[in-house]
């Protein structure tokens, strides 16, 4: 045990992870706010959308810096918040994940579904994919739990520990805000989990937070927003549904969707070897 991980105490790591996911609901709520009021006094919902994002990632930042430097005593840097550097190797997977779960969910039969917005609904459906929902959340939810939980994890109790706590409780705070019946829950769970160490393993590959941000907020952008939805149901507040034919809940994700189904769990688990391979040869 190093010098280091002496003087971070048990408590001290517990009070960290719980003070993490505070800044993080702190700043998710405060830029919604302010986004709205501005959205009140008249500007167009795709502007307030960008400002959302931009100042959620602020505020995120910020508090990250204040619970590391007061409070915890580490750096960011030592959190691998570090200057943004990307790998082309993650570039690409970033963009390859989601389009392989496309491709083997439509290889599994099923059928598109359009919807008909106009154009401010549907500039205000992609920004809010692409800068609040997708890449702002990536990156808060990396730097909160790749950055911080995973760093006082490591620094106290090891490596392996500091993947799997991360990761399950990546898992469970998704059931937060979804009616789920029970196998959707295990489900959830167990893809939640899944997908948080393959965020690890890209942290650990790369040695900064910012590759699995990349990866994990294309992922949102294309699974978890408004402009793509893979289910049993044609989604009337998405641009484009595939309605699956096969009504499993193996492949549907069950009811917290295609995020939660083997297919997507194959892909991270064929992702996670990819970086764990990288990490081993290097």
């Amino acid at each position: 045990m190093n010098d280091y991980t002496k003087k971070l105490s048990a408590p001290k790591t517990v009070a960290g992870i719980v003070l993490a996911v505070i800044v993080l609901i702190i700043a998710q709520g405060l830029a919604i706010l302010l986004s709205t009021l501005l959205a009140e006094m008249g500007l167009p919902s795709a502007v307030c959308n960008i400002i959302a994002g931009a100042l959620y990632v602020a505020f995120a930042f910020g508090g990250t810096k204040i619970l590391a430097d007061k409070f915890l005593k580490i750096s960011v840097e030592e959190m691998r918040i570090k200057p943004i550097r990307i790998k082309a190797t993650w570039v690409i997977t970033a963009f390859l994940m989601p389009a392989l779960v496309l491709l083997l969910s439509v290889l599994s039969g099923g059928e598109w579904a359009v919807s008909r917005f106009d154009g401010a609904t549907t500039f205000a459906v992609v920004t809010g994919a692409v800068f609040f929902y997708g890449l702002a959340t990536g990156i808060v939810e990396e730097m909160v739990f790749r950055g911080i939980i995973m760093s006082c994890l490591e620094k106290r109790f090891g490596r392996g520990i500091a993947v799997a706590v991360p990761s399950v409780l990546f898992g469970l705070l998704h059931i937060i805000g979804n009616e789920l019946d029970f196998i959707s829950i295990i489900q959830l769970i167990i893809a939640g989990s899944v997908v948080g160490i393959l965020f690890s393993a890209i942290a650990y590959e790369s040695n900064s937070i910012w590759n699995n941000a990349l990866v994990h907020g294309i992922w949102n952008i294309f699974m978890g927003t408004g402009i793509l939805h893979i289910g049993n149901y044609a989604d009337s507040e998405s641009i484009f549904s595939f309605v699956l034919k096969n009504d499993s809940f193996l492949i549907s994700g069950g009811d917290f969707g295609i995020e939660a189904s083997v297919i997507s769990i194959f892909a991270y688990l064929l992702f996670t070897g990819i970086a764990v391979y990288r990490k081993l040869k290097n």
